[in-house]
This record gives C-alpha cells, sequence and structure tokens, in this order.
C-alpha cells in the first residue's frame, strides 16, 4: 500500500515537471519547432471569432433577450465604427432577421431591427432596386401598424418611418418613381396616428423632397388639380399642422414649409398663390377634424392681430391656412409661434425657447435671409460647413439615425460625402516646431511687426484726418 501511493507521488511530481518545462524554449516548449506546437498555434487562429460574426449567429437564437442584445450591440458597432466590408458579406442575413424581428417580434425588438436596418443602409450607401422591394411592404406595414399603440409601439412606428425614409433615399436613389411613391405614403399619416409618428412622417417627406429634382416639378392649376398629393394641398395640410399642440409636430411642420420654399425654388409670392388655391380642396379633405382644432383655426385666422380681434375677421374654421388669406395666414401663424403667443397649453421655459428660435429662422429663411451656417469639426483638424435650408434639414435628418456614431461616419462613409459634397481629410497635417511658431507667431516676428506698423499707419492717418478737418472748421 504504501509503495503504490510512493509511485503515484512520483507520477504526479513527473506530470508537474513536464508541465513546468513548457515554460522554456525546449524541444517541448511551444517556442519550439514540434508539430504539437505548430498545431496549437493554428487551433489558436482558429477559435479567434470576430465580434460581429459573433453577434450575426446571436440573431438566430430563440431566446428574445439574446436577439435584443445581439440586434444592439450590432448597431452600436455600426455606429461606432464604418463597417461596409462586414455589412456587404451579411447582408443578406442582416436583412431577413431584421424583417423576422418586424414582424414577429416584441416591441423592443422591432424597434432594435428597425435602428439597426437603417444602419445597415447607411453603411451601404449603394442605390439597389432589389433590396429597397424587399423592404418597402414590410417597413410600411411596420410604420402604419405597430402592435396595439402604445408608446413602445410609437417608438417602433417612427423607427420604421426613418428606416423607410432612408430605404427610398439610398436605395431607390435612381428611381424617382419610387421616391414619390414612399413620399406619397408618409403624406397620408400626417392626418393620423400619435403626434411623434405624424412629426417622423412630416420629417421624412420634407428630407426625401430634397432629394427631388424639385424646379421641374409642375405649377401649372390643372396639373395640381391631378396630383392628390401637390405641394398646394402640402401647404394647406402643414398650416393645419401648425394649430396642433404637440410642439415637435407644429416644428416638423414649419420645417417642410422652408424646405418647400427653399427646394423648389420659388418665391413666397408662387408659394402664396398655391396655398390660396388649396384651400378649399383642403377643407373637404380635413373636414373631419376635431373641434378643439377648428377653434384653435378660428383664433389664428386673422394673422397676427387675431388673438386681439376674436374669430369675427371672417374666418371660414377649416383647412388650416388661415381661411382664404393662403400663404399669409400661414406665415401669420409662423410669427405667432415665433412670439409664443396664443399658446393655450402652459409649457416649459425650454419648450418655449425651443418654439421661438426655430420659427424665427424659418420664418428668415422663407423672407429670403440666410440661416446661420452648421460647422462641425472633423477628426484631422478640418471642418464641414453645411449651409441652407436643405442642407441643414439634411444634416439634422442624418445626426438624429446615427447618433453617436455621426463623426465616424462623416470622417469614412462615401455617402455623407456625396451628401454633403465634400472630402475630409484622412490624416492631420504636419504641426509647426517650437522654433516655426517662434518665428512666424511671436510678437518679434517679421508678421507681428509688419501687423504693428500697418495699425500705426492707419491710427496716424485717422489722426491726420482728424486734424485736417478741424483746420478747414
Amino acid at each position: 500500500m504504501g509503495r503504490r501511493r510512493a509511485v503515484s507521488t512520483a507520477a504526479a511530481a513527473a506530470s508537474c515537471l513536464e508541465l513546468s518545462s513548457l515554460g522554456r524554449d525546449g524541444p517541448g516548449s511551444p517556442n519550439g519547432t514540434s508539430g504539437c506546437g505548430a498545431l496549437s498555434d493554428g487551433d489558436a487562429d482558429s477559435f479567434q471569432t470576430d465580434e460581429f460574426e459573433r453577434r450575426i449567429d446571436a440573431l438566430f437564437e430563440k431566446r428574445g433577450s439574446t436577439r435584443e442584445g445581439a440586434l444592439q450591440s450590432l448597431a452600436e458597432l455600426l455606429r461606432a465604427e464604418y463597417r461596409a466590408d462586414d455589412c456587404m458579406c451579411h447582408s443578406e442575413t442582416i436583412t431577413s432577421r431584421c424583417l423576422a424581428a418586424l414582424k414577429r417580434g416584441s416591441s423592443l425588438e422591432s424597434f432594435l431591427a428597425a435602428q439597426l436596418l437603417s444602419l445597415h443602409i447607411l453603411t451601404l450607401g449603394q442605390p439597389d432596386e432589389s433590396l429597397f422591394q424587399a423592404l418597402h411592404a414590410d417597413l410600411e406595414r411596420a410604420a402604419v401598424s405597430a402592435g396595439g399603440g402604445g408608446g413602445d409601439d410609437v417608438a417602433v412606428q417612427c423607427a420604421s418611418l426613418d428606416c423607410l425614409t432612408l430605404a427610398a433615399f439610398v436605395l431607390a436613389e435612381e428611381e424617382e418613381a419610387d421616391t414619390r411613391g414612399v413620399m406619397e405614403r408618409l403624406r397620408s399619416m400626417w392626418n393620423k396616428g400619435s403626434p411623434k409618428v405624424r412629426a417622423a412622417a412630416v420629417r421624412g417627406w420634407s428630407f426625401l423632397l430634397t432629394s427631388l429634382d424639385c424646379p421641374n416639378m409642375a405649377w401649372s392649376s390643372a396639373e395640381r388639380g391631378a396630383s392628390a398629393g401637390g405641394l398646394a394641398a402640402c401647404l394647406a395640410a402643414l398650416a393645419g399642422l401648425m394649430l396642433e399642440r404637440d410642439l415637435d409636430l407644429r416644428t416638423a411642420a414649419g420645417e417642410a414649409v422652408a424646405v418647400i420654399r427653399c427646394c423648389c425654388g420659388c418665391s413666397v409670392e408662387v408659394l402664396e398663390e398655391l396655398a390660396a388655391g388649396a384651400v378649399g380642396a383642403e377643407e373637404e379633405a380635413d373636414g373631419l377634424d376635431s373641434g378643439g382644432e377648428d377653434e384653435e383655426e378660428e383664433e389664428w385666422s386673422g394673422g397676427r392681430r387675431g388673438r386681439r380681434s376674436g374669430s369675427g375677421d371672417g374666418s371660414s374654421g377649416g383647412g388650416g391656412a388661415g381661411g382664404g388669406d393662403g400663404m399669409e395666414g400661414l406665415l401669420g401663424r409662423m410669427q405667432q409661434l415665433a412670439c409664443n403667443k396664443g399658446d393655450k397649453l402652459r409649457r416649459s421655459r425650454r419648450e418655449r425657447a425651443s418654439q421661438r428660435s426655430t420659427f424665427r429662422g424659418l420664418l428668415s429663411a422663407l423672407r429670403g435671409s440666410q440661416l446661420p451656417a452648421s460647422r462641425i469639426r472633423l477628426q484631422h483638424g478640418d471642418c464641414l460647413v453645411v449651409e441652407g435650408v436643405a442642407g441643414n434639414h439634411r444634416l439634422a435628418f442624418l445626426r438624429r439615425v446615427l447618433a453617436g456614431g455621426f463623426q465616424a461616419h462623416l470622417q469614412r462613409n462615401p455617402l455623407l460625402h456625396r451628401v454633403f459634397g465634400f472630402t475630409p481629410r484622412q490624416e492631420r497635417p504636419e504641426r509647426l516646431s517650437a522654433v516655426e511658431k517662434r518665428l512666424s507667431r511671436s510678437s518679434q516676428s517679421g508678421g507681428a511687426k509688419a501687423r504693428t506698423a500697418d495699425r500705426r499707419w492707419s491710427r496716424e492717418a485717422k489722426v491726420a484726418s482728424r486734424m485736417a478737418g478741424y483746420m478747414d472748421f
């Protein structure tokens, strides 16, 4: 018995000695040239799985929480980094799993799937008619009827609307008929549903309007009457949306009016003629509005003085374009929103400030003034400058979709380079050394002395001109 215990102890000591020898550069170590060492290296490389592929595999799990975590992780990966190769390799898988989540998943899973699909489309960045046709019907279905209308379902609808808008903007870029079809669908959602969903539909419509060749659109009254979704009817509908109580919906409607004014290249007089011609038709189309909205329309139909004079200014109480005033009533309503006048609801100071600043900028844009340019500092020191109503509207929409990944995509995504018309730097320029800075920027440099001499000469010239005036007097 004692001999067996001694043998087992010796065997254990030998095995420990063999294991310790693996850390040395001997014939049995991994650094040696044995076949076992080479096989171990190959196995280690084969077991290194990419994080993106692991999340793709997790989309097929049965547990819903696992799929939700995978969708969220994939969305974070696509936001944090531009992964065009991964999206191209797994495009069919991402598309099919996201559509399956939209059809049969929970509210959270559907919301995350719509977000991931939007990021996937932005990362691909190339027109693809077949992919658009595969996504179109399911995205429309999710945007129109998502669950029972609760808060989570509203988020699913808004995310689906954003995804549908991006699909038309990117995938159907070469097919204007498809883009117009999506715009008609978005236009039909302005007057029904949650205010947040309606605001998302208005913003999607105006975002797609910036991609159309608007100066070539028909302006004749006959063609306007033939198209139910013409700009004339849209102006009257947008004027009605400005009477809504939801601040986000009001702002979206005002932004859409400014986008029409900017993209279509028409003057305020043309907009007045369009809005006045569509008032009657819009009154019949919106005859089912609530009584509270009609009272608000009567209050604001008299323009800026309507609040003082009541509703006895000849208001017709429909359409939202201010009775028969057309664009003048719309501009009057925007002026009142810019002054925070006549709002029946008590709003916070932040909401009042947001509404005031937004509509002041929109009014200046409608009157032909230049909006302040948006400047975005990029990774390597260069700056993107976005000017105009259409450019700022595109910037706001894409920044909201990309969220924290806007800088990464702005630096590397060719789609955003085409949208904003710029090419970013790929590396930071060389910095000046301490000696070069001292020679060019110090107070004793030649440039600084020249500037000092110029300022001295200008001061002396001013003094001499004043003295000459005193002498003449």
